[in-house]
């Protein structure tokens, strides 16, 4: 028994190639826009993630100046600093966490401020042996100067921290992220022990 063949009506034909051509261009463009698309939604989630970092290192740098500046005569006084940065953070990976230094930020008797370059001389440059945990330390600070009287004798103190930033995606990833807050000792009177001594 014949198949009938299926005839189409005149004035209707088949889909032709320019049909086909439009089909395939309308796909294009969708895949072209799909792409924009996802490179404009992995741009905004890496940047959300950039600045997330940010954020943490640079409130680590601050708690630990902070530690360190309230309590200039401490006998681990380096340590204590970059013990309270090293807990702020903790919501970041600590293997990526480069390096934190503690270190006098003025420059000899002067009031001048400065951020060295190197942690060679009063400075001390810590790693993270675990969460929250810094290492020993490399370096010294000698001595500190908090007593009362003309601001330029007061010591300043600064913390470093830097860390690697890892990407979500792509555009920011291994970015090192370098924060340094500097704030001044807090004053003590002369009459008491005001000159605070060993790293």
């Amino acid at each position: 028994m014949a198949r009938p063949r299926l005839r189409l009506a005149r004035g209707c034909p088949g889909p032709g190639p320019d049909a086909r051509d439009e089909r395939g261009a309308v796909a294009l463009e969708a895949a072209i826009v799909f792409l924009f698309l996802f490179a404009i939604l992995a741009g905004v989630i890496d940047l959300s993630m950039y600045f997330k970092d940010s954020y943490s290192v640079s409130t680590a740098a601050r708690a630990g100046a902070r530690m360190a500046s309230a309590d200039p005569l401490a006998s681990p006084f380096t340590r204590a600093a970059a013990t309270q940065a090293a807990s702020g953070l903790t919501d970041l990976r600590w293997q990526d966490v480069k390096e934190i230094w503690v270190y006098k930020a003025n420059v000899g008797t002067t009031s001048a401020l400065s951020v060295p370059s190197t942690c060679a001389v009063n400075c001390v440059k810590f790693t993270l042996t675990a969460p929250g945990t810094p290492s020993a330390g490399t370096g010294t600070w000698p001595t500190r100067n908090a007593c009362t009287g003309s601001l330029i004798a007061v010591d300043s103190v600064g913390v470093r921290v830097v860390y690697q930033h890892k990407a979500a995606v792509m555009f920011t990833n291994n970015a090192l992220i370098t924060e340094d807050v500097v704030m001044r000792l807090e004053q003590i009177p002369s009459t008491q022990p005001c000159i605070g001594t060993g790293a």
